[in-house]
């Protein structure tokens, strides 16, 4: 739905109704042959990146009007789409949520994520990275990229108890503090957060598998 010609209850409504038959038709659609989310990698150091996101205190919202430029470019590019996909991101979280959606990002910068950055440094394939800041019980609603295969890379800082990440039709994502995946995120995928505040590393890269 693109939101024209609704109203923004019904397309929240329509939206509900898709997120929760997503969710309770699972197991009946699951495919775990079918990878769209491969594990790719490990960071053992995910402990002390946990540390810094925590403490650290300048993040901005989802409903900012003063995202910074970088940011902008990185959320947008994440999964190889030009930077004129965050005219569209911008519309979706419009209409499926409010202000009151507890979603937060930030670009990992050296003074603030020293650990984060390192690791960047020491795997330098990894380009344009977001730390997404996801509050206790709030969900990201099952949604994708665009019909266009894309992927990027997504890193758990940590994973409260009680997260649930699916992607069609692989099923649930059993991500653990510190694995990287390769998501292949033009196919649906969906959150719901544990009782935690989540974080995610998310990054750009060439294809490394």
């Amino acid at each position: 739905m693109d939101g024209y010609g609704a109203s923004k209850e019904e397309e929240m409504n329509a939206f509900s109704i898709e997120n929760d038959k997503f969710w309770d038709t699972i197991d009946s659609w699951t495919n775990s042959t079918i990878q769209n989310a491969v594990l790719c990698g490990h960071a053992p150091q995910h402990k002390q990146m946990y540390e810094e996101c925590q403490v650290y205190n300048k993040w901005t919202h989802s409903f900012s009007k003063d995202f910074p430029e970088e940011l902008i470019y990185n959320i947008a590019t994440l999964s190889g789409a030009p930077i004129e996909r965050w005219k569209a991101i911008q519309e979706k979280w419009e209409w499926l949520y409010d202000d009151r959606w507890r979603y937060f990002w930030t670009v990992p910068k050296k003074e603030d994520f020293p650990t984060i950055h390192e690791y960047l440094e020491q795997n330098p394939y990894y380009k344009n990275p977001v730390v997404a800041k996801l509050g206790p019980s709030e969900r990201i609603l099952v949604h994708d990229h665009g019909n266009t295969p894309q992927y990027l890379y997504n890193m758990a800082i940590n994973e409260p108890e009680g997260s649930r990440m699916a992607i069609h039709p692989t099923g649930i994502v059993p991500y653990k503090p510190g694995d990287i995946y390769k998501l292949y995120v033009h196919n649906k995928h969906a959150v719901i957060n544990g009782g935690e505040w989540r974080y995610h590393l998310m990054m750009k890269a060439e294809d490394i598998d």
